[in-house]
């Protein structure tokens, strides 16, 4: 009765979902992906040449000290004829143990806090906010001084005192950014309609701000990695016969004469933060579309 209809055939475009976008934009930042290879090579390399090294970090050579870079130990030998190159990667083990186990920390309770106080607000944010002050009045190196003259000198207590001051700065931003989305209609209708506050910071509020938590985080692990080689160049962190960047940088500094022991640790450690910056910033401009 009724003839065919012929239906148009809309060649409608596929929109890319937001992280496919943001992964979009960054592949196109040659600085920050080139850099984000670079600590991921490094990464490996301090995860698998001490586990793959016929020489053990710690084994001395008497009839070796001192020797320059050659090809039997490429980063030469230190004072003890322990092999640099083997040493480098172990110490830098121990400083990305440390940095990214204190970053996670600092994200977590940084965030949770942060996001807590902005959206209960009143009284409990201003409390939290006077906590955060007074933290914040504590010197860094006199804090780790006074843990380590009560409980010893170790790693985890490396890891601690990292931790425990640096999450500061995070809660600031992500009170900042909860203050500004709580007001938005999404969060409101979630209120209305009588879903706990706990469901809608964790929901609503925290995954809105994962733009922000990912430039920070990629900004947080160079900090970290600052502070534990200032805690071990200053003796403060990790001892002998376990090293790190900042350990190994203090012998070099000792040892002006010998620079191999000074060159290689810096230069690894100076390539690492370079990294993180540049990939930081290619983050913040891939979520930023602006």
């Amino acid at each position: 009765m009724f003839g065919k209809i012929n239906t148009l055939n809309l060649d409608i475009p596929k929109t890319k979902g937001f992280w496919l976008s943001v992964f979009a934009r960054l592949s196109r930042n040659k600085l920050a992906m080139t850099s984000g290879l670079i600590i991921v090579i490094l990464t490996l390399m301090c995860i698998f040449v001490p586990m793959v090294s016929s020489v053990a970090f710690d084994k001395t050579d008497w009839g070796q000290i001192m020797q320059t870079p050659s090809g039997q130990h490429w980063f030469g030998t230190d004072s003890l004829g322990r092999d640099l190159f083997v040493r480098c990667f172990i110490g830098g083990r121990i400083t990305f143990e440390i940095a990214f186990a204190a970053a996670f920390v600092v994200l977590l309770v940084g965030i949770f806090y942060g996001a807590i106080a902005g959206y209960v607000g009143g009284k409990l944010d201003t409390i939290m906010m006077r906590v955060v002050d007074v933290l914040y009045g504590i010197p860094f190196l006199f804090f780790c001084i006074l843990l380590i003259t009560l409980f010893g000198n170790s790693m985890a207590l490396s890891f601690v005192a990292i931790a425990a001051i640096s999450w500061l700065d995070m809660s600031r931003i992500v009170r900042g950014q909860t203050l500004s989305i709580k007001h938005k209609e999404f969060v409101e209708a979630a209120m209305i309609s009588g879903v706990s506050n706990l469901k809608i910071i964790t929901r609503h509020v925290i995954p809105n701000l994962l733009g922000v938590v990912i430039v920070y985080a990629a900004l947080t692990v160079p900090n970290m990695i600052v502070m534990s080689a200032v805690l071990s160049f200053f003796g403060l962190g990790v001892t002998e016969p376990m090293t790190s960047w900042g350990l190994l940088i203090s012998d070099g500094a000792q040892n002006m004469q010998a620079w191999w022991l000074l060159l290689f640790p810096a230069g690894l450690m100076i390539i690492t933060l370079l990294s993180f910056a540049f990939l930081a910033n290619g983050l913040r401009d891939a979520l930023d579309p602006r």
